[in-house]
């Protein structure tokens, strides 16, 4: 009955070990839609926290915007574990293109418009508001089609702009690779204009993960089922 129960409480321990260590293993993706003054409002992110880094992608799900305020400017974003002590953004990609009058694209130039802080215990990365560099936005982040016949003065004053996704590597001081990432928050406009919370998504890999954990567990039970029901029928 003893090894019964330390065999039990192996099998116990291993499963916890493999959900934790996806759980550390897999980003966190939220997303968010909504409807602010100036129509629909809709984005993505995908949050990774490594030794010293925050690694941010961030998506803009409207392809035919009419305005700048639909656009998105930024994310907040709340780590659990304590609060890290600064932020500053080191590196920042994506396509940028130039939107014309009319919705006609052309190749963009560099990403320059992007900062990052903490601000009471939020890291903010944002072209608009906290922690964006000063003067007027740029680099707002549009969702990809072929052109923009939508887009009035507000959004083709403002290029170059993000075409669907940008990528955002931020230095942060106290992450680690297992801080967990536990609620952001997408901001949209230049202002910002507005603020939609994000959702948390699932990950196919952490779930992946926690089956194959299930099956390989199950598996070794059987066994153990199956050995005793052998040295039973000695």
């Amino acid at each position: 009955m003893n090894r019964k129960r330390l065999l039990m409480a192996g099998l116990a321990m291993s499963f916890v070990l493999l959900l934790t260590s996806a759980a550390q293993a897999i980003s966190m993706s939220f997303t968010a839609s909504g409807t602010g003054g100036d129509g629909p409002e809709s984005a993505s992110a995908t949050v990774t926290t490594g030794a010293g880094t925050v690694t941010v992608m961030l998506s803009s799900l409207i392809t035919n915007p009419t305005a700048a305020g639909q656009l998105v400017s930024g994310i907040q974003i709340n780590l659990g574990g304590g609060v890290p002590a600064m932020a500053s953004l080191a590196s920042a990609s994506g396509t940028t293109i130039n939107i014309a009058p009319g919705g006609a694209v052309t190749p963009g130039g560099a990403i320059t418009h992007w900062g990052a802080t903490v601000s009471s215990g939020t890291i903010f990365l944002a072209t608009a508001g906290t922690g964006a560099p000063g003067g007027s936005p740029i680099n707002l982040i549009i969702g990809t089609a072929a052109t923009y016949p939508a887009a009035n003065s507000s959004i083709t004053n403002r290029n170059p702009q993000i075409q669907g996704t940008g990528t955002f590597n931020l230095t942060t001081a106290g992450v680690t690779a297992t801080t967990p990432i536990t609620s952001v928050v997408f901001e949209f406009g230049t202002g910002p204009d507005s603020t939609l919370p994000g959702v948390p998504v699932p990950e196919p890999t952490s779930l992946l993960l926690a089956g194959t954990a299930l099956v390989g567990l199950g598996g070794v039970w059987r066994r153990m089922r199956s050995q005793k029901r052998a040295l039973a029928a000695v």
